[in-house]
């Protein structure tokens, strides 16, 4: 199976660095919690694809493109055969109504249909394969990854997947010829040269200086503080991460420059940064190794 790692966008790293080295406010702490648990739900359904496939499948995860001034983000994409299948991943919790272009949980908290995301991606992505004079027939859903997520009033015809339908349509999905042919590996690869980088992400209700932020090592899964370290290695005590020194300076290098995008990035500063838990030493044997340019 052909897949592209999934990895935690950059609007979520540099709110979880937000979150754990200031005092950041609630709704932007809310925020990044359903960042999280949006990214858990996309995870979730990456282990239930694998369950299910090996071979002659190419999976596309996080596709972020853009045509004609229109940006869609692709949580996933199945390519199976000549078909796209686009997934639109929820992970939603409880009970809600569907209701015209919106849901609405029992509660009374209203959202946008997801299917109008997915509706608006698929458009994006049949316009650009049009561009290539490519045909595509692209089969798209949303899907509910969450076990205890309950949906009233939904209509046969809506491109739902529910959590107890998960299971079944993948099994419908293996049992198809799954070999791709040479247009639909070309036009794979064509998606995937067109993915637009989505750094920089900086918008925030308040402005931060360099003061205002906790310095020492975080864990770069958990974002906890408590980090032991050894000559050769960083464990962390909360989520059991183990990480090389090397990692542990490359890691925060890529948290200061997301954070501050304009700031020169030098021995010393990493070395503050780190609330010198990381000898200068150390530091610039890295930098002599692996320059940054």
């Amino acid at each position: 199976m052909e897949k592209s790692a999934r990895k935690k966008s950059y609007q979520l790293q540099y709110l979880e660095s937000l979150n754990a080295r200031t005092k950041s406010p609630y709704s932007q702490q809310q925020y990044l919690l359903n960042l999280k648990k949006g990214y858990e739900g996309e995870q979730q359904f990456d282990e239930r694809i694998e369950e299910y496939f090996e071979d002659d499948v190419t999976v596309i995860n996080d596709l972020l493109v853009s045509y004609n001034g229109s940006t869609a983000q692709i949580d996933t994409l199945l390519v199976i055969g000549d078909t796209f299948y686009l997934y639109e991943i929820k992970n939603y919790e409880g009970e809600f109504q569907k209701l015209p272009g919106q849901f609405r949980k029992l509660n009374g908290q209203e959202f946008i249909c997801p299917s109008v995301q997915l509706n608006r991606t698929k458009k994006v992505l049949e316009q650009m394969t049009s561009q290539w004079n490519e045909t595509v027939e692209i089969k798209p859903y949303v899907l509910f990854i969450n076990a205890s997520f309950t949906l009233f009033d939904a209509n046969i015809t809506d491109p739902f997947i529910l959590p107890t339908q998960i299971n079944r349509h993948l099994k419908k999905l293996k049992n198809r010829n799954t070999k791709l042919s040479k247009a639909q590996v070309n036009i794979v690869n064509k998606l995937k040269s067109e993915q637009i980088s989505n750094e920089r992400y900086k918008e925030t209700s308040h402005e931060f200086r360099y003061e205002d932020f906790r310095k020492g090592i975080i864990c770069s899964d958990c974002q906890s503080f408590n980090v032991h370290l050894s000559q050769r290695q960083a464990s962390c005590q909360e989520c059991g991460g183990i990480y090389s020194i090397d990692k542990v300076i490359l890691n925060h290098i890529k948290e200061i420059d997301r954070l501050f995008p304009d700031v020169p990035i030098t021995t010393l500063l990493i070395n503050d940064w780190v609330d010198d838990r990381v000898s200068v030493r150390r530091i610039r044997s890295y930098l002599k190794e692996n320059p940054i340019i």
